[in-house]
This record gives C-alpha cells, structure tokens and sequence, in this order.
C-alpha cells in the first residue's frame, strides 16, 4: 500500500528552484531513506511533506489525502520530527506527552493511555516520570518518537534523527526504527550517515540539485560498486597475477583491496584466484554504498543546508 506520494513537486523560492519534479513513493513497511549532500533540498522537501511550506508545483498526498488541499485528514495518518523535538525541560516525559496528547485532540483516560502506549513503545516507561532537563540525547529522541506516534500515524517523517547520539544510541534509534517499519508503518528518513542508512534502509532516494537522479533498493546500490579486502597466500604473486589481469590492485597494509567490483565480479574473481592456486583467508566487501553515492554526487557538494 502506498503511504506517501510526491507527484512532480517542485518548490521556488525568488528565482532559485530549491526542488525539481520529485516523483517518490514510500509504501507501509518499509523505510525510504532520502539521501543527499547539503543544499540538495532535503530539508526543504521535508518541509513540504509536513505542511510546514507549499510546493510551488506538484502535489503530495499521505494516504491518498493531498496534504496541501485536504491538510487536516493528510496530517491524522502523519507524524513527524522535524529537526531536534521541542519539550519542555522542566516537564516531566509524562507531562509533555500529555500536553501534546490534548493538543492532538486526546483526553482523560484516552490519553493516558496512549501516553502509556507510546512510552512502552520507545523504551521509555521506566523514564516517564523524569523531568526532561535530566534526559540525555537519545532519551529526548525517542520521546520525540513517542509525541509523532501518539495520533497512530501510518507515516513517520524523520529529519536527520541520528544527529548527535553516540554509537549505542544511534544502535537504539536503528532497531526502534526498524520495528515500527515491521508492524506496517512507513518510515521516511533522511540521513547524511550513509552507514546508518546502509542499515537503517529499505530503499533510498539520492537527492541532488533539487532533483533525485537515483532511487533503488539499498542492496541494488551496495552491491553497484565497492571494494573487497583479501588476505591470499603468496601475496606479492597474487598482487602480480591480478595486475596481469587487468585488476585496480593497492598492496598496501594487510593485505590487497581490489577496487570497483560488484557482488558478481567479487564472486569470479575470488573463483579465479582460487583455480590460479591461491588459496583465501579472508574476503570482506567495503563501501559500496559509499562509493555508489560518491560516484553519483561527484564525491557530495557543499553549501547551505535547504
């Protein structure tokens, strides 16, 4: 089921087009992650999806609801975190929660529950009653989470939601994503941590210059291009016979990382070097995601974020 759709939206601010013709889909349980370099548009087009701004051409529709004509039914099915979640430092989670609970048209037992609900769900039950000051980054995120699903929303848009935590934290934040995705809901994010979307990710878009010039299944890009780091016997032979063969070979450090090669030709090179007589310790695939979008964006553009 499509959840989110984006037909030829274009936005224009004076005589700069920030976004060009973006045609997208997210559908129900998968996460879309949206990728691009600073000033790609990305943030604008975040915008667009939450309301917060209107294309200047296009439509966008959640749930089949055009967000800009029929905005109050569009934004039921839509949560979102839009840069770093808003709380109040001297409210408890609970409070807060309840706040934007009775902002979203919930009270009494209804919203306590769902407050409840909503805790549970992101690991926060335990830290309810805690006033926000006292949480730390990755605490205040996942409350964020909790606010976008109180109105059990089909669709969860998330703006750089990694920025700041540590390892654990960004480990936390992946697997909370991931599970909601599970149960059905859609997840936009963007992300400039191309690991993070390596692992987050479903299906990525590629933005640049206002417009997206790549969208696939993130296995599809990882395995376009990467390197493979080998351990062999007889090394300075096998840099030699790879040489012989046309391979990009670099000797250096432990071992040889031969460069450019998809999941198919990894699988015959390591045949053929076996059928040469060398025998394999060690075989591990690097950056291919990396190197697919460096290779689409001209290794990424500076500039203002938009």
């Amino acid at each position: 089921m499509n959840v989110l759709q984006l037909f030829d939206v274009s936005k224009r601010i004076g005589s700069r087009e920030i976004v060009h013709q973006l045609n997208m889909t997210v559908r129900a349980g998968e996460v879309y992650g949206f990728l691009g370099p600073n000033g790609a548009g990305k943030t604008t087009t975040i915008r667009m999806i939450v309301g917060l701004i209107r294309p200047t051409r296009g439509a966008i529709h959640v749930l089949g609801h055009d967000v800009e004509r029929e905005p109050v039914a569009a934004k039921r099915y839509l949560g979102a975190i839009v840069e770093n979640p808003e709380m109040y430092g001297y409210l408890t989670g609970r409070q807060n929660l309840l706040h934007f609970a009775r902002l979203a048209g919930l009270d009494g037992p209804s919203a306590r529950a769902r407050v409840e609900y909503v805790a549970e769900r992101v690991g926060l039950k335990a830290r309810l009653d805690d006033k926000v000051k006292r949480y730390s980054l990755g605490m205040r995120q996942r409350l964020g989470v909790a606010q976008a699903l109180l109105g059990d929303p089909k669709l969860l848009v998330l703006d750089e939601p990694t920025n700041g935590l540590d390892p654990a934290g960004i480990r936390e934040f992946r697997e909370l994503v991931r599970s909601l995705a599970a149960e059905g809901m859609a997840v936009f994010v963007s992300s400039h941590l191309l690991s993070e979307v390596e692992q987050m990710c479903d299906r990525v878009a590629v933005l640049q210059n206002g417009s997206v010039i790549a969208e696939a299944k993130v296995d599809e890009l990882r395995s376009q291009s990467g390197s493979v780091r080998l351990r062999v016997s007889r090394p300075n032979e096998a840099v030699l016979w790879l040489q012989a063969h046309g391979y990009d070979v670099d000797a250096s450090g432990d071992g040889l990382t031969l460069a450019h090669l998809d999941d198919a030709q990894v699988a015959r090179t390591l045949r053929h070097l076996m059928d040469a007589g060398f025998e394999i310790y060690e075989a591990a695939r690097t950056g291919g995601l990396e190197q697919s979008f460096l290779a689409l964006t001209g290794a990424g553009s500076g500039g203002d974020q938009a």
